[in-house]
């Protein structure tokens, strides 16, 4: 890889000190647009002790296949080079808390009123289904339209030097 990365453009709202930064690898490249492979990562990936982690026993469980992004780069890259992706902090609090704050607090706000109505257990439990299946539609959506992917922008290309394979 080159020690000077090329620039392309940076996110262009917040603060570029809050903005999340990850490396990832070009696999294919279609115009302007490039598809780039993320590692699934854990929260024990690093860890010394992730033989007896929880999260790395659902980790082996489910599935752990690369994640492959397309995003638009005016840089000309090649497959095997390799690309900082960054996102504006900011966007990345919205998008996490819609996939990980709306849910609980649909449930919990549904088994609340549900308990103070007085209502059973299991009709509480029930009620409870159908709400969570819900409040996961937002993010959902918001993937399908590829709101997330749109966030994220290519700040550097790492080149790989000639000869070395991909």
């Amino acid at each position: 890889m080159s020690e000077r990365p090329a620039p392309c453009p940076a996110p262009s709202d917040g603060d570029p000190r809050r903005a999340l930064r990850q490396t990832l690898a070009v696999v294919a490249v279609d115009g302007d647009r490039v598809r780039l492979r993320a590692e699934r990562l854990t929260g024990c990936a690093q860890c010394a002790a992730r033989a007896g982690c929880g999260a790395g026993a659902w980790a082996a469980v489910l599935d752990s296949a690369p994640l492959e992004i397309a995003l638009a780069c005016p840089e000309p890259v090649a497959p095997g080079d390799r690309v900082v992706v960054t996102m504006a902090g900011g966007r990345f609090l919205r998008a996490a808390g819609l996939a990980y704050l709306v849910p609980p607090l649909a449930l919990a706000l549904t088994a609340g009123l549900a308990a103070a109505l007085g209502l059973s257990d299991l009709t509480i439990a029930l009620l409870c289904g159908p709400v969570l299946a819900a409040s996961l539609l937002p993010a959902r959506l918001a993937e399908r339209r590829g709101r997330a992917a749109a966030e994220l922008r290519v700040e550097a290309v790492f080149r790989q030097p000639a000869g070395d394979p991909p």
